[in-house]
């Protein structure tokens, strides 16, 4: 999995395994504010915060230079 997401004001969006099914966990500056079985759960936690799906950026995998020898 691994999949990540990012939004202002420190929010991050994480798809995670937990108890064997796949979830959403949404923290911001670090600290938990929910788990999310659905989109439609996230959207619903983000607009609490004042923020919406658009907000948010996927951060992708990068991969390592190459040292030279």
């Amino acid at each position: 999995m691994g999949k990540r997401w990012v939004g202002p004001r420190g929010w991050e969006v994480e798809l995670i395994r937990l108890d064997g099914r796949s979830v959403l966990r949404a923290r911001q500056y670090g600290v938990l504010g929910g788990y999310c079985a659905t989109i439609a759960d996230l959207e619903v936690l983000l607009a609490a915060a004042r923020l919406t799906l658009d907000d948010l950026v996927e951060v992708l995998p990068t991969t390592a230079p190459r040292s030279s020898p």
